[in-house]
């Protein structure tokens, strides 16, 4: 079977989608040597290949992703003899050249639920091609329940035979296995956005100052989007000396940033599965975040959840644990389960789950 991939995204820093394909690509690497893998791109990407049955099909344009992945990216894979093409950023090409059949992943639907907090041109890019790519595949994979169960209420007419729930995961060779000693600040890995919500985590560690809880937080994380309220509200905020933002960080130091922290604050407004949590998660951090999110899924009764949109709700659960320094760490009964949830969300899991669907895609094909 030849498997064709539309890798565009790898040639920018968007870090959630990249992060998702990129460890699913070394995952599939690893494990299947029996199919043949093209990865199709319109300009070079600096991802290395090592299995032999990976390849790249690099065709160079002058126009824009999106165009290129609609009129040109279909005759490609045709040209290829591709049986089974994978869109792993939420959009596919329209266009269905003979004998190809599509699976598409789907991340989030913040388009639909929360469209101020995208930019504009991601937003009509993503409401447009994103909506028509759901009903062009021949498969929908959802990377938690919680996304699965939007897809279900925003699009009832897609039939559930179509969805398949196929979760994010981790390297589970990285994972910390004991709690570890913390040091004296919070901590929020993510880009800064709207949509992160960081305004109402400010806010809430000012109405923790004025009570004499005195925190510390780090955020590290690229620039993103639309964020000067937030950098203008942190440089009036009386807490302002009490906040450190890092910008970008390797990943050596965002692992050691989990492992230290009192406690991962995820204050996001909207999430399609939220990676930083499990990541935390996997690093002996305590997490704190949003309520009725994907998050619960994996985290269970080990998370400390808040209502986003309430500074006071974020500021209670913060103090319930600085009122509880035990909770800082994770019990022994406590540690097993979190270990027990990590083996459970790894890439190579997922990994294993997209092959066995590329292959029943590809029987039913014949």
């Amino acid at each position: 079977m030849r498997i064709g991939i539309d890798v565009k995204l790898l040639r920018s820093n968007s870090a959630g989608i990249k992060v998702y394909l990129e460890s699913l690509l070394d995952e599939l690497q690893k494990i299947d040597r029996r199919n043949e893998y093209i990865l199709f791109s319109p300009a070079p990407v600096s991802y290395p290949l090592s299995a032999p049955n990976f390849s790249y099909a690099i065709f160079r344009t002058r126009l824009p992703g999106i165009l290129w992945q609609q009129y040109e990216l279909p005759k490609l894979a045709k040209k290829q003899k591709i049986d089974i093409f994978w869109g792993p950023e939420q959009t596919l090409f329209l266009r269905r050249p003979k004998g190809i059949h599509k699976i598409l992943t789907v991340h989030d639907f913040v388009y639909r639920r929360y469209p101020k907090t995208m930019q504009r041109s991601v937003r009509a890019i993503t409401g447009y091609y994103g909506t028509r790519s759901l009903s062009k595949s021949d498969s929908i994979v959802c990377i938690s329940g919680f996304t699965a169960q939007e897809l279900k209420k925003l699009y009832p007419s897609v039939p559930d035979s179509k969805i398949q729930v196929i979760p994010n995961g981790i390297s589970h060779k990285k994972t910390v296995q004991e709690p570890l000693s913390k040091k004296d600040f919070l901590f929020f890995s993510g880009s800064i956005e709207p949509r992160k919500n960081l305004r109402s985590l400010i806010k809430a560690l000012e109405i923790l100052a004025q009570k004499g809880v005195q925190t510390k937080l780090k955020i590290a994380g690229p620039t993103g989007w639309h964020n000067k309220a937030f950098r203008k509200l942190l440089q009036n905020s009386p807490i302002q000396n009490s906040v450190e933002i890092l910008g970008f960080v390797s990943k050596d130091e965002l692992q050691n940033l989990y492992k230290m922290c009192k406690a991962f604050v995820f204050p996001t407004l909207y999430e399609g599965f939220g990676l930083p949590a499990l990541e935390a998660l996997q690093n002996g951090a305590r997490v704190i975040v949003s309520k009725n999110s994907p998050m619960q899924e994996f985290l269970g009764n080990l998370g400390i959840y808040f209502d986003p949109q309430d500074p006071e709700s974020i500021a209670s659960a913060i103090e319930t644990l600085y009122s509880h320094p035990e909770m800082m760490s994770y019990s022994d009964k406590e540690n097993e389960k979190r270990l027990g949830i990590l083996k459970r969300y790894t890439w190579e899991h997922a990994a294993k789950k997209l092959i066995a669907l590329f292959e029943k895609i590809h029987a039913e094909a014949k």
